[in-house]
């Protein structure tokens, strides 16, 4: 079996690592020099985003045979309004590093692959399509799922991460609403360690030569002290593709749109894919249906999305106000059973009601 897999980030290298089991060795092409980012940011998976409970590692370990370290247990978010702020605790998820580190995510999976890497590999579908049985598709952007007309958009932002020095605490993170830096999108903290974090702002249509107007109105609203030592802008776009694999080309990660547009979550969705579409290829199972349910969880979760992009101001201290009560609190943060999922019934209904209104 010959496979072909484009970008060798979380997606491609699970596929890979999977397809390694069956004793089948794919080619590899990634566009950038090495394995990981060039630019220090971190992810969280947040369990209430999660179809499993318990710790992501255990869980990778247990059905995939995947070792995954994460950087640091997850214990407080800080959610922060224009006028009101909410402090959740509890085992909320993890935070893992993305990066050239040995220990981000991707060089742990690369570690574990331990196979040829085509490197400075731009490679164009077509050029490839007739010389392997299948290819998979993990550049981590939408652009061939739109052009194959797969592709709907859903949430269309810029982002500005930056590195950041000063005093934080590894275990809680810091989320910022606010329409007057961020519009419908988000602002957040996630630390390295307890002198050095990733600060990232994610503000919804708007075009890439504004951004920075709504960076700095970031900072002085929020009155940050803390030292820059790099930042990146970057375009992300979050939407659903359908079908996921067309003719021997399979859609993994965020070019299947396998990522929440509510915080950003993927990491998850990302290895889930690669797995699944080693697993289609190796026993002819159809990737389609196995991706289904996550997939479908997605969708669900873009209710949640659409209810938030009705908020102003005045709505996001509501909300930060409702997550505050101690029963909200009870039933969301200290429930390892509740999901975001299951609120999509009402939200979706609160959504149809907006929409006639």
């Amino acid at each position: 079996m010959k496979v072909a897999i484009v970008g060798a980030g979380l997606s491609g290298l699970s596929c890979a690592f999977e397809l390694k089991k069956y004793g089948i060795k794919p080619t590899i092409f990634e566009k950038r020099s090495e394995v990981g980012d060039t630019l220090d940011y971190a992810v969280s998976t947040l369990r209430i985003f999660m179809k499993f409970n318990g710790s992501p590692r255990k869980y990778l370990k247990k059905n995939y045979g995947l070792n995954m370290v994460p950087l640091n247990p997850l214990k407080k978010i800080v959610m922060i309004g224009p006028s009101n702020r909410a402090i959740l605790k509890g085992n909320l998820g993890y935070i893992f590093k993305k990066g050239l580190e040995p220990y981000s995510m991707e060089n742990q999976i690369a570690k574990q692959v331990n196979l040829p890497i085509d490197f400075d590999s731009s490679i164009s579908v077509d050029n490839i399509k007739n010389d392997f049985d299948y290819i998979v598709w993990a550049t981590g952007i939408h652009t061939l799922s739109k052009k194959l007309n797969l592709w709907t958009t859903t949430f269309s932002t810029y982002a500005r991460v930056a590195t950041i020095l000063g005093n934080f605490k590894t275990d809680s993170t810091n989320m910022w609403l606010n329409r007057e830096y961020a519009r419908n999108g988000y602002g957040y903290l996630l630390p390295y360690g307890e002198k050095k974090a990733c600060l990232s702002l994610i503000v919804n249509n708007i075009p890439a030569s504004e951004l920075n107007y709504y960076w700095k109105k970031f900072w002085e609203r929020e009155k940050f002290k803390w030292t820059v030592l790099e930042t990146r802008d970057m375009e992300y776009v979050a939407g659903f593709a359908k079908p996921i694999k067309v003719d021997n080309i399979y859609f993994v990660g965020n070019t299947a749109g396998l990522t929440e547009n509510i915080v950003g979550s993927g990491a998850m969705n990302a290895i889930e894919s690669g797995i699944m579409a080693a697993r289609s290829m190796v026993k002819n199972l159809d990737y389609n249906d196995l991706m289904a349910d996550a997939s479908e969880k997605v969708k669900k979760n873009h209710d949640v999305r659409k209810f938030l992009n009705t908020l102003d101001n005045k709505g996001f201290d509501r909300l930060i106000a409702f997550l505050d009560l101690p029963v909200i609190k009870q039933i969301i943060y200290n429930n390892p059973l509740y999901k975001t999922t299951h609120s999509s019934p009402i939200i979706k209904l609160y959504n149809k009601f907006i929409n006639n209104y």
